[in-house]
């Protein structure tokens, strides 16, 4: 590849990215349908699988061996320039992430951990795959053994995409965006250009990252706030704390007792059958979003069933992923009575007979019509 095609293809995939940031607010609709369906097609397996970093891992192990053997030929000037495009590269998206605050999938307010846009883990496994790849282009070698590196590059890659998407820690379009800016830098920095060794601005984009990063990090103001699904603005019919319940009478089975944590109240249920009884003004579909986590004796093995049912009806039956998250789950009409009905969560099949705490909720709320 030469410098000019290569600054072409930079260019290129830059204004892809930036043309996806301001199209944001259109894509939010299509991050909705691709998380709900996700959620509704959780396996256990895959999710023993996915909780793994073997696919990132794997990628910085064949980045070594690859220095390893750079420097046993002494070729010092490809290893150091490999090495300098992956770390500048990585970060650059620290601080885009930085700079772009959109909410994760996984954020749950009040709590906001991390911003979602772009995905450093898919910045970094493909600049890792991307260098890998570049220098397996440039060897004396069989094309099939080529492709086949390619090959087991590339599905690295796409299982790092879909541990990140499958496990709720960024939406599909922070996907695309990250592959777009990854795309653009790797294009811009991996064909060495005369007399202008990317080595050499080491240094200076170190400092100037040192100096940047904490302006952008302790003064919000020099950050922008990209939409997302869970910062939409939606007025609910009914919303509530499980640890500030308004009365405890709308509480039936085995819930256990109410705690507050410093984000604010919530209240565990033991394993079994717990329900809540539900007034609702009107016979219509309405979307329910409620907060839970798996205690910490229950989520080791990364897969915890929850199954929901209104009047006895069975509604959906979800995977409650590691940690705090929000759900979202639509309530058909035909299941649902004006007046009270009955929302009923279960944890087993099959319950264990044990007292101990099993699921904490921390806000539920409905909203009118279909999902977004």
């Amino acid at each position: 590849m030469t410098n000019n095609a290569s600054r072409f293809l930079a260019l290129f995939f830059l204004v892809l990215a930036c043309g996806e940031v301001l199209a944001l607010s259109t894509l939010v609709p299509l991050d909705t349908a691709a998380y709900n369906w996700i959620e509704a097609h959780r396996s256990c397996t895959i999710m023993r699988v996915l909780h793994s970093e073997w696919p990132l891992g794997s990628l910085i192990v064949l980045n070594v061996l690859t220095l390893l053997w750079l420097g046993y030929q002494r070729r010092w000037t490809e290893g150091t320039h490999g090495v300098v495009l992956i770390v500048l590269g990585s970060l650059l998206a620290e601080l885009l992430k930085t700079v772009f605050e959109r909410a994760r999938p996984s954020t749950l307010p009040p709590l906001f951990i991390g911003n979602s846009f772009p995905s450093g883990h898919t910045v970094g496994a493909l600049l890792l795959a991307a260098t890998l790849g570049y220098f397996l282009l440039h060897q004396r070698t069989a094309v099939w053994k080529k492709g086949v590196g390619g090959g087991v590059l590339l599905a690295c890659v796409a299982m790092v995409i879909w541990q990140r998407l499958y496990l709720a820690h960024h939406w599909v379009s922070d996907i695309v965006g990250s592959v777009l800016f990854a795309s653009a830098w790797f294009c811009f920095a991996a064909v060495p250009r005369p007399g202008r060794s990317l080595a050499r601005h080491f240094a200076p984009a170190c400092v100037g990252f040192v100096l940047v990063y904490p302006l952008v990090y302790y003064f919000p103001s020099t950050r922008v706030v990209l939409p997302s699904v869970m910062t939409s603005a939606r007025q609910p019919v009914l919303s509530f704390s499980f640890g500030d319940a308004p009365s405890p009478a709308i509480f039936r089975g085995t819930w256990g007792e109410q705690r507050h944590e410093p984000a604010g109240a919530i209240m565990w249920m033991d394993h079994g059958e717990a329900s809540l009884k539900l007034e609702l003004p009107a016979r219509q579909a309405y979307v329910m979003r409620f907060a839970a986590r798996p205690s910490i004796e229950h989520q080791g093995d990364g897969c915890f069933p929850l199954e929901i049912s209104m009047n006895q009806a069975p509604v959906q039956r979800l995977l409650l992923s590691r940690g705090w998250r929000q759900y979202e789950v639509t309530l058909d009409p035909t299941l649902l009575n004006i007046g009270p009905n009955t929302l009923t969560f279960r944890t087993w099949t099959n319950p264990l007979p044990t007292a101990s705490p099993a699921v904490a909720f921390r806000h539920l709320a409905l909203f009118s019509g279909a999902r977004d």
